[in-house]
């Protein structure tokens, strides 16, 4: 059991969304619009990245900006995460999962671009 995120987008095609579907449970997914975190434990990144998808029915439109500025204290609290919890003790342990995030961000910036409007995260418990 875990979080599962999700982002959605204007014009997503199915395939984006089966690509979404295929990393379930994957820890460094971010690049398809996917986070997940166990509950292993606080802390919880994805809680700070993006507070309002577990408020109101589990769905938010967050603008990337605000994504984009809280990115630094969720990669903190992400590395964090992997070292107290999962005794993650060098780069090549915990990167991925800080690229995860980045690349989550990433996306939701570029698909804010192209649609004109912020993605929609859906979070799931």
């Amino acid at each position: 059991m875990g979080i599962d995120i999700y982002a959605h987008w204007k014009g997503q095609t199915e395939q984006e969304r089966d690509e979404q579907h295929e990393v379930w449970t994957s820890a460094a997914a971010g690049h398809c619009g996917y986070l997940r975190e166990a509950y292993h434990g606080e802390p919880y990144a994805t809680q700070h990245l993006m507070p309002e998808a577990f408020e109101n029915e589990s769905r938010a439109r967050i603008p990337a900006a605000t994504l984009r500025e809280r990115l630094p204290e969720t990669l903190r609290l992400a590395e964090i995460r992997q070292r107290q919890i999962y005794d993650a003790t060098t780069p090549e342990e915990i990167q991925p999962v800080l690229d995860s995030y980045t690349a989550f961000v990433e996306l939701c910036e570029r698909m804010e671009r192209k649609t004109g409007q912020p993605v929609e995260i859906a979070a799931s418990w």
